[in-house]
């Protein structure tokens, strides 16, 4: 594993960012959230094609599958722009859905791909029915215990930076916000050296069978049957040299995140920042990734600088 820190924890002390600096990780929660829900389908607890209703008898829209909450087909709304600066506490995903779920929904499910994070609450309250735990709890018990991402959580301490918004003056303190409406959709802390953990895990054998593994890289399809280029949480591209790898953006106020993967190299980048907005996106992924993916194919042993 290679990782570099760059920067300071907050401009006021200027304490540089270390490998254990934690940051708000924006959307790349939502990885973390589907790697639950492959992790209890292959417990054989769930399975990817069934309808909420089955979990969540008293939820409005029951015809909704797991795949389409996953692979943003459900119909659901996204937060609006007047949403996306919450102050309202919710004990739960499951307590989350009181602000969404009695909205008719935007499209039929499958019809269309609409990016809803509110969606990924759905998925977090089924994971907190089937394991009767709330969702920190059970995201804990599934995927960061086992992988020993014991710097992930969705509480600050004092490890985690400071957060600030990019903005025409330079950076400036981010305002207040409480994300525990989205929890299962963007509301984790997180270290690239974590991130690089789990990357590395569901990349590989042991911690989610062939199959889920596979499922993530599988696009889903509209009803007239164009392909989404997005399977369960993760967009699907081909770099220049034809090779498919997995991406997902995190963009939070406070947080800016980025991760892409290639599942056959087995190759893996994750970006973190403390600055909300910044500028950094798929194409600086993929330029960090290029290097590893040179030594992968030519079997070089050292290292890039």
């Amino acid at each position: 594993m290679w990782e570099r820190s760059f920067g300071v924890v907050d401009l006021e002390s200027r304490q540089p960012v270390t490998a254990g600096t934690r940051f708000r990780v924006g959307s790349l929660t939502k990885l973390l959230t589907v790697a639950a829900l492959l992790r209890l389908v292959d417990q054989e607890r769930l399975e990817l094609d069934e309808p909420v209703g089955k979990r969540l008898s008293d939820f409005p829209h029951p015809e909704i599958t797991l795949r389409q909450l996953a692979g943003h087909l459900s119909g659901i709304r996204h937060y609006t722009e007047a949403e996306f600066l919450n102050t309202t506490p919710y004990a739960s995903a499951t307590d989350s859905l009181c602000k969404f779920a009695s909205n008719a929904l935007v499209a039929l499910p499958g019809e269309r791909y609409l990016y809803s994070s509110y969606a990924y609450d759905v998925l977090g309250a089924v994971i907190e029915r089937v394991t009767e735990k709330r969702f920190d709890e059970a995201l804990r018990e599934l995927v960061t215990g086992p992988l020993g991402m014991s710097a992930t959580s969705f509480a600050s301490d004092m490890t985690t930076a400071t957060f600030y918004d990019d903005s025409k003056e330079g950076p400036v303190a981010s305002p207040t916000v409480d994300l525990s409406d989205r929890l299962p959709a963007g509301a984790a802390l997180s270290t690239a050296h974590d991130l690089a953990l789990f990357l590395i895990a569901t990349s590989g054998e042991r911690f989610v069978s062939a199959g889920s593994r596979a499922e993530m890289a599988l696009t889903q399809h509209l009803m007239d049957g164009k392909p989404t280029n997005v399977g369960v949480a993760w967009g699907m591209a081909t770099d220049p040299a034809c090779a498919t790898y997995l991406h997902q953006g995190g963009a939070v106020t406070g947080g800016r995140a980025f991760a892409v993967g290639y599942p056959v190299e087995r190759v893996s980048v994750a970006i973190v920042t403390n600055l909300g907005f910044a500028s950094f996106d798929e194409k600086d992924a993929l330029a960090i990734a290029a290097p590893f993916l040179e030594l992968r194919r030519t079997g070089e042993g050292a290292k890039p600088r």
